[in-house]
């Protein structure tokens, strides 16, 4: 369970670094003033689950329209957009990936998550799974061991001589 916990916060901090590069990067092809910053504090919300997104997206929208950016509709977009790609493509990924979870087992799960528990279910839907998986795996491991008797390297084979 630990290790799963590793897993999700090394998922979680390359999913936040991603973010972090994505608004840093538009931020600063668009002209949005103090994009560095902006991308940066966006990056470090990233990792906040369920309100990070929305508080990055609101103070990067918020400092752009007092700035007086005039592009604001395309910054709103491409927010809009990034969350979509990030939680139904990317976030499945890396996530399944680091927690051992098929990417389309991740898809799914996140796809079912959301329309459980809306975003929270969203946020949850990888650890719960990855939980899930690890449970299923040691009640497995013991009804074998009840119905077969411990398993190990000398049950297989330990009369079979070898060839001389």
């Amino acid at each position: 369970m630990n290790q799963m916990l590793a897993h999700f916060i090394r998922a979680q901090l390359i999913l936040a670094a991603l973010s972090l590069m994505m608004y840093a990067a538009f931020l600063g092809m668009m002209g949005v003033p103090y994009a560095l910053v902006l991308g940066t504090a966006g990056g470090v919300m990233e990792f906040i689950p369920v309100v990070g997104p929305l508080v990055a997206a609101l103070l990067i929208l918020s400092v752009a329209v007092l700035m007086n950016y005039q592009y604001w509709a395309w910054l709103l977009l491409f927010l809009m957009v990034w969350r979509g790609v990030q939680d139904y493509v990317i976030s499945p990924r890396v996530m399944g990936k680091s927690m051992e979870l098929h990417p389309l087992a991740a898809i799914f799960g996140v796809m079912a998550g959301g329309e459980i528990a809306g975003v929270l279910g969203v946020y949850l839907s990888i650890p719960v799974m990855a939980s899930l998986r690890i449970v299923w795996r040691r009640g497995r491991i013991y009804v074998e061991k009840k119905r077969f008797g411990p398993l190990n390297e000398y049950t297989f084979g330990g009369e079979i001589q070898p060839r001389r």
